[in-house]
């Protein structure tokens, strides 16, 4: 049976995944149409699925322009606190997209362009999975990376939260009941709004009752990700973008390669496209990798190389375009230094090569403690600057890159975009219905079947049995001291 799928995203990067899906669902003769924002999510259509060709509309101009995105991102740099950066992006960056994401897609729908069977979300997907749902259309949701609380409800209540780090092996007293406690109260929050007809209008993504019954993907394996008890709707797919796709070197760049000594390590520098370096960073970090125990090889875009020595050190080549899949593939290139953005983490992975990460906003520093907690990579601080000790490190101990390769292996088998078609393929069908957990029936099985009635049940109770023995000791001081008086008195 052929289905016709549509895809929802914002035209950031974790829309890539939905369309290599997309690609995959296409070349199986289903039709896919892709909903996003101006040219960009046209571009972003065609890089990522050139194999089979997507329907393609716009939802509009960009509700943010790019140097407005840009200006936007290096203020949030200018902070080192994870849940103010988060609060200001979703404020600024996020809250305009997500009103016209709805408002599109509702006018998409009500003009006939697109009758879709099933539809596909990508994170953030703001008030689209709103408008699907009052249509009555099904939908799944894609994450990009890692489950993290509090936008995934399914997320197991000891993982942290992206603004604190703690590895759920290890935790102390306080870890416990910052995360597990913070977790429940949030949850047992969340399910009381949604039983109560609350909305979420301000963050669509934190409602329960969206994600609730709904096909979920994540496109990374456990152990990448912290393993977890999960309802069988979650998935892990492994990676969904091609990370093997080979695009060529530069001439330059392949040159300077293949003049590497044999023997001689190769550190892999990227930062990907958000993050904007200070002319002052970039020449620390240019002074740190220069070294005589490893090559560099760095990717840094044009507008960031201002102030750059005319002629760099024999042993380190700056290009501002490099194929980061290729590169890691490259058998001299032995670890990879990263500001541990999702895509860029699950091809170090991918590839087996270890990770030495310098996280800089959002989940980043969630994947960079993950990969560090698997023993394939090590960490370093919030907005850290590259340390040459760091990277001495990791390429002098075999065990970061064993770890990587096993990685490597386990991300091969997890099925990729043909295991998520394939899911796709059953949802549309309905043939997953009967997978869904007593959890996810409604919003009141799920707040019933979580116990959370239960919990202000036996709250009651306390209540009551503290107040009825307070009442009894109080009491008994006044019969205590009535029988005291009388005997004064005799």
């Amino acid at each position: 049976e052929k289905f016709d799928f549509l895809i929802v995203g914002v035209p950031l990067s974790p829309l890539h995944n939905c369309i290599s899906i997309g690609q995959e669902l296409c070349l199986r003769g289903h039709n896919v149409t892709v909903l996003s924002f101006a040219e960009r999510g046209r571009q972003k259509v065609a890089k990522y699925a050139p194999k089979c060709k997507l329907n393609y509309i716009s939802l509009g101009e960009l509700p943010v322009s790019d140097d407005k995105e840009d200006e936007l991102v290096r203020h949030m740099l200018t902070s080192n606190s994870t849940l103010l950066q988060i609060s200001f992006m979703a404020q600024n960056l996020l809250t305009p997209y997500f009103n016209q994401l709805r408002e599109g897609v509702s006018r998409v729908l009500k003009s006939g362009q697109v009758r879709p069977s099933f539809a596909l979300l990508g994170l953030p997907f703001g008030g689209a999975g709103r408008e699907l749902q009052a249509q009555g259309i099904d939908f799944a949701v894609n994450v990009p990376t890692i489950l993290v609380p509090p936008v995934c409800p399914w997320a197991s209540s000891f993982i942290p939260p992206p603004f604190y780090l703690a590895n759920p092996h290890n935790m102390t007293f306080l870890d416990r009941l910052l995360v597990i406690g913070g977790n429940s109260l949030l949850n047992f929050g969340r399910h009381l709004a949604v039983l109560a007809g609350f909305q979420f209008s301000f963050m669509p993504d934190l409602s329960p009752d969206l994600w609730r019954g709904r096909l979920a993907f994540v496109n990374s394996i456990p152990g990448f990700d912290y393993p977890q008890l999960l309802p069988p709707l979650v998935q892990y797919t492994g990676p969904v973008v091609d990370v093997k796709k080979m695009e060529p070197f530069p001439e330059e760049v392949e040159s300077w390669l293949e003049a590497v000594p044999e023997g001689m390590p190769v550190v892999y520098v990227s930062y990907g496209t958000m993050v904007r370096l200070t002319p002052e960073r970039v020449a620390a970090t240019l002074r740190t990798l220069t070294s005589a125990e490893h090559f560099t090889l760095w990717a840094l875009p044009k507008a960031q190389q201002v102030g750059l020595p005319e002629t760099l050190p024999s042993s380190v080549m700056i290009h501002h375009w490099i194929p980061t899949a290729r590169t890691l593939a490259h058998p001299k290139v032995k670890a990879f230094v990263s500001h541990c953005g999702g895509n860029s983490a699950v091809e170090s992975m991918a590839m087996g090569k270890p990770l030495i990460g310098y996280p800089q906003f959002g989940d980043q520093m969630g994947v960079c403690q993950r990969i560090a907690d698997a023993g394939a990579g090590i960490t370093g601080p919030q907005g850290g600057w590259v340390q040459a000790e760091d990277v001495h490190h990791v390429l002098s101990q075999p065990r970061y890159a064993m770890r990587a390769q096993t990685m490597s292996r386990l991300l091969e088998k997890f099925g990729g975009t043909s295991r998520a078609a394939d899911l796709l393929e059953l949802a549309a069908a309905g043939d997953l219905a009967v997978l869904k957990t007593p959890l996810e029936g409604s919003s009141s099985s799920g707040f019933f079947m979580s116990g959370y009635d239960l919990v202000i049940y036996a709250q009651l109770l306390a209540f009551f049995v503290f107040f009825t023995c307070m009442r009894c000791c109080s009491c008994r001081r006044r019969a205590g001291a009535r029988t005291d008086e009388k005997q004064k008195t005799q």
